[in-house]
């Protein structure tokens, strides 16, 4: 499907005064610079905001700024797919994106990248920001999960691969030749059953336990992940986890299992460092 699917027939243009115009992000947006957690002395960003669509403002950031030849893969960990490919529309924004322009970007993610947060993947792709795909979801029937083949506006050619259980993910990547990896966590990856899912609004979550066995910093998927760590993105998306309540305790979960002696506090680091 086409994110352009979702947009609506007419688009209204505005014309933003920043007041501080040397710092501009996404509304939200809070990031974190930390040493990194391989602990070989670099250093990484992890970025939070409500709306997942805003993780492509900082993989731009992260891709434009880096040194290296070819973008990150995304790893994301995901109740949704969020792979809604662009279309004609969206296509020529990309394409007249002033990515050397932060506020440009900024207003981008904010009023043109589809609003129920499903095309930033696949526009991030588009531009080569990222690489290679890799989502573990639990959204998708028949066809949905096959891996797909898209071609960037440059030619670049991206696997999109989409998993339904941590080992498969692993096993792909542990067979891969990523040699960098933008992670990306939405927090309804946490809930079973939703409000997009059978039993309407009736939520049930990944048991603490769980969570914590899978994103440990020791277990092998993670470290894998972090030896290779690029950027870190989560998206809170509390209304897909239940309420703020329930995606506060996600994110909780989440801070206390990485950070100490908490993320954004002045002191911040790695707690497996």
């Amino acid at each position: 499907m086409n994110f352009s699917d979702w947009t609506e027939p007419k688009f209204k243009q505005i014309q933003l005064t920043f007041r501080n115009g040397s710092y501009v992000v996404p509304p939200g947006c809070r990031k974190e610079i930390l040493t990194h957690p391989s602990g070989d002395g670099r250093v990484v960003e992890v970025a939070l905001f409500q709306e997942h669509r805003y993780a492509f403002y900082y993989w731009l950031n992260w891709t434009r700024e880096s040194k290296q030849v070819a973008p990150p893969c995304l790893v994301s960990l995901d109740w949704h797919q969020d792979l809604g490919y662009p279309g004609d529309i969206e296509q020529e924004w990309l394409d007249k994106l002033d990515q050397t322009d932060n506020a440009a970007v900024a207003g981008f993610c904010w009023a043109s990248l589809p609003g129920n947060n499903d095309g930033q993947i696949m526009a991030a792709a588009y531009l080569n920001l990222i690489g290679n795909v890799y989502v573990h979801c639990r959204d998708g029937n028949g066809d949905d999960w096959d891996d797909e083949h898209f071609e960037d506006k440059f030619g670049n050619s991206h696997i999109v691969r989409k998993f339904k259980t941590p080992q498969q993910l692993e096993a792909a990547l542990f067979a891969s030749n990523e040699q960098a990896v933008y992670f990306d966590i939405d927090l309804d990856f946490f809930t079973y059953r939703n409000h997009f899912s059978e039993g309407g609004n009736s939520f049930t979550y990944m048991p603490k336990a769980k969570i914590v066995k899978l994103l440990a910093a020791d277990a092998p998927l993670i470290q894998w992940i972090f030896s290779r760590l690029a950027g870190f993105t989560i998206a809170t998306e509390p209304e897909f986890c239940g309420g703020i309540s329930k995606s506060n305790k996600l994110l909780d979960i989440l801070n206390k299992l990485y950070f100490t002696p908490d993320l954004f506090h002045d002191e911040c680091e790695w707690k497996h460092l």
